[in-house]
């Protein structure tokens, strides 16, 4: 029998590729939730580290970061250099600090460090958290 070396290579990819990768869902002790004060900042967002796999080029860099900003009364100013900007509640829920947007999904963000987090989609449907599809967010240096 002959074989495919596209079969084969399909093969390489399916073997290879981090299937399930696991990402944290709870925020590290030292970062509180809820507190709008920690992601004041720039940020460049790209996607996190899974085991075996690799790191593409961030989504937005630290050349044209994305701001977060405090608007007062808990709510989190998110603009990017483009000029979009959407502003969140921020409220602490299950060891983690949901946003809450206006209108649209709302997202769950799970500090992995003081400078880096990750944040997840949740369905506006199911209300679940896409955990296997999160955007990390590392802060860009401070001046």
């Amino acid at each position: 029998m002959k074989k495919s070396p596209i079969l084969a290579g399909i093969a390489v990819m399916i073997l290879t590729h981090p299937v399930g990768a696991q990402f944290a869902r709870e925020g590290i002790p030292t970062v509180p939730n809820g507190i709008v004060s920690p992601f004041v900042g720039s940020w460049q967002v790209g996607f996190p580290q899974a085991d075996g796999g690799i790191i593409g080029a961030p989504l937005v860099t630290c050349e044209e970061p994305v701001i977060l900003a405090d608007l007062t009364d808990n709510r989190l100013s998110h603009s990017t250099s483009s000029g979009q900007s959407v502003s969140f509640e921020v409220f602490e829920f299950s060891n983690r600090t949901t946003w809450f947007p206006e209108a649209g999904e709302s997202s769950v963000a799970v500090w992995t460090s003081p400078d880096e987090f990750l944040l997840y989609r949740v369905d506006m449907v199911t209300g679940q958290a896409h955990w296997d599809d999160p955007r990390s967010y590392r802060r860009c240096e401070r001046d």
